[in-house]
């Protein structure tokens, strides 16, 4: 993704970046607006649809029970109780029962369409009507129907009545008990159409487009205003698509290509449910314009962004194209330029100073490094002149040891052994420093020729003790040329001589972590302190200035020459440590690192 934004410059990044965060805020309020207008919408639909539901159910339970009490009238008669009681009645006094269930259908409730006596033993006497000439009772709803304390309700169901065939009607089924021993009786059954509930619910309107419609217990509808639907089961219509939610809930689903509100309330007296239906967008005007403010606002953001973002983004883009234009300088060597920089809390100024003061450490670094290279270099030459110096410190070796070669001969001539031997040691030596370089050597090498100088110095003297004792496992270790036999030269020279030759020497070596300590170790009288302090003084100004000269160009590979070569060959850490005693001798340790060919 990062690579991806790199493609671009940052103008069109921030325009791009402003454009989908101001898309993603405008999604995330409209998201958010939506769940709070649906949930608004739904709650409103519930308080509409729970009033609408309480005003039906107290015009529905008030026109049941008005249609149940009315038949106590006439059913608490002593005729009416007579044929309950499955008394004998003249004919004349059936006619009496029949017309008066005929008048109180025509005085009080047209829509009734039929009217029957029901007895506990399975008598029926219907209402006088040319309907009921030829009716079989048996084969209505209600007449399986066992008897019920409570009113019973039969949902809509089409009639058999001869000549009105196939009307819906709904049936109450009252019970009738006895006025003397109140014990029941049988019961009453009222079929009436739906006129009245028609009414009742076209009263109570839902929008342009909503309805109400009543389900029983068992789903069957019992009212709708698609009239076929009447009587069926919700199962056997396009009713069937909806999930009916709980008594008292509401839920939100398509129906016929569109959103629908649906509400479920129950009747009291009956446990009837009565649903209401209404289109969303009848219910959602308010979330429509909110929806519509929500994109308009989008387009103005959106607007605003791409026409004003590309202005203020050169408040941006200036300070780092400026210290672009600084970076692309400092590649090019200039190291004396500087971002330009006022003091204040603005971060591109805080990054100009931070710029600047790099491009300055950067400057003197590099000088730093310049120099430490000419003095790395200048090291260099001295060690070179160290080593120049030490070849013009030496007698002319050629002529020296071919003259030592015509000694050796005039010894052999005479039988004088003490002489070829010292001649044959001292050409030895010669030919050795002869061949001084800068190139290593092993300690073996070393040590060989430091046997021959000490069979020199036993001749000269021939109380004098020396001993080397170096491990082998040390001989392969790599150290510079002529580096012991000038120490042990300068013991001679101020522990053996001033004491006629009685004194000794010990060569000896040790590992210490990754480094060799060799040690040569005397008896003599030691150091003066002063003399002591100056030598510890010119072994610290080598390693303090580095300057050679003076040290390379003594008279001798002294003590200090040694240091030189060491200290430049192997860096700091390294050379010649002196330890004095006095009137108890010397000790000279040369550190060198382990290194041996296969390693360097």
């Amino acid at each position: 993704m990062r690579r991806f934004w790199m493609r671009f410059s940052i103008k069109v990044s921030m325009v791009a970046l402003f454009m989908a965060i101001c898309l993603v805020s405008v999604i995330l309020m409209g998201i958010f607006s939506h769940y709070n207008y649906s949930n608004a919408v739904r709650q409103d639909f519930h308080t509409v649809t729970e009033e609408a539901t309480e005003r039906l159910n107290h015009h529905m339970e008030f026109y049941l029970d008005q249609l149940s009490k009315s038949t106590k009238t006439f059913t608490n008669t002593q005729l009416f109780q007579r044929w309950y009681e499955g008394e004998p009645l003249s004919s004349f006094e059936i006619d009496e029962i029949q017309s008066q269930l005929s008048r109180y259908v025509a005085l009080n409730y047209s829509e009734i369409q039929g009217m029957f006596m029901k007895s506990l033993d399975g008598r029926v006497l219907a209402m006088r009507s040319s309907y009921f000439s030829s009716i079989d009772a048996r084969k209505e709803p209600w007449y399986e129907v066992p008897f019920a304390e409570e009113r019973v309700l039969i949902p809509t169901h089409d009639i058999t009545y001869p000549q009105i065939l196939g009307m819906s009607v709904i049936t109450i089924i009252n019970p009738v008990y006895s006025t003397g021993t109140l014990k029941p009786l049988g019961s009453i059954v009222i079929d009436f159409n739906l006129t009245e509930i028609e009414a009742i619910f076209e009263r109570s309107k839902l929008g342009q487009t909503g309805h109400f419609m009543m389900v029983s217990e068992d789903d069957t509808i019992v009212y709708h205003p698609e009239k076929e639907w009447r009587g069926r089961k919700l199962a056997d219509t396009p009713l069937r698509a909806l999930r009916m939610p709980a008594v008292g809930g509401v839920s939100q689903q398509p129906y016929n290509g569109t959103d629908v509100l649906m509400s479920v309330s129950s009747l009291k007296l009956s446990g009837w449910k009565i649903v209401a239906i209404v289109p969303f967008d009848e219910m959602a005007s308010g979330f429509y314009a909110a929806r519509n403010a929500t994109i308009l606002s989008f387009l103005l953001i959106a607007a605003m962004v791409i026409f004003l973002v590309p202005l203020t983004s050169s408040l941006f883009t200036r300070p780092v194209l400026h210290l672009k234009r600084k970076m692309d300088l400092v590649f090019q060597g200039n190291y004396q330029t500087r971002a330009e920089y006022h003091p204040g809390r603005n971060e591109f100024m805080k990054l100009n100073y931070s710029f600047n003061k790099m491009v300055e450490q950067l400057d003197e670094q590099i000088n730093t490094i310049a120099n430490l290279k000419l003095e790395e270099l200048q090291g260099r030459l001295r060690q070179r002149e160290a080593y120049i110096q030490a070849l013009q410190n030496q007698i002319n070796p050629h002529l020296l040891y071919n003259t030592l070669d015509v000694i050796k001969s005039i010894a052999l001539i005479n039988n004088d052994e003490l002489v070829v031997s010292m001649a044959a040691n001292l050409a030895d030596v010669y030919r050795y420093t002869a061949k001084i370089s800068d190139k290593e050597v092993t300690l073996k090498e070393e040590l060989a020729v430091l046997e021959k100088y000490l069979e020199i110095t036993h001749i000269r003297f021939p109380k004098f003790q020396s001993r080397i004792a170096v491990d082998p496992k040390f001989h392969r270790c790599l150290l510079i040329k002529l580096t012991l036999q000038p120490i042990v030269e300068n013991a001679v020279k101020y522990a053996v001589e001033p004491s006629g030759g009685q004194a000794a020497i010990i060569v000896s070596a040790f590992d210490d972590g990754s480094d060799l300590v060799i040690e040569i170790v005397d008896n003599g009288d030691g150091m003066a302190e002063a003399k002591q302090s100056e030598i510890f003084a010119r072994l610290e100004r080598i390693v303090a200035d580095g300057n050679l000269h003076e040290y390379v160009q003594s008279d001798s590979l002294g003590i200090a020459n040694v240091h030189a070569r060491l200290l430049l060959k192997y860096g700091e850490g390294y050379g010649v440590r002196i330890s004095s005693f006095h009137d108890r001798g010397t000790i000279v340790s040369i550190r060198i690192p382990i290194r041996t060919h296969e390693e360097s």
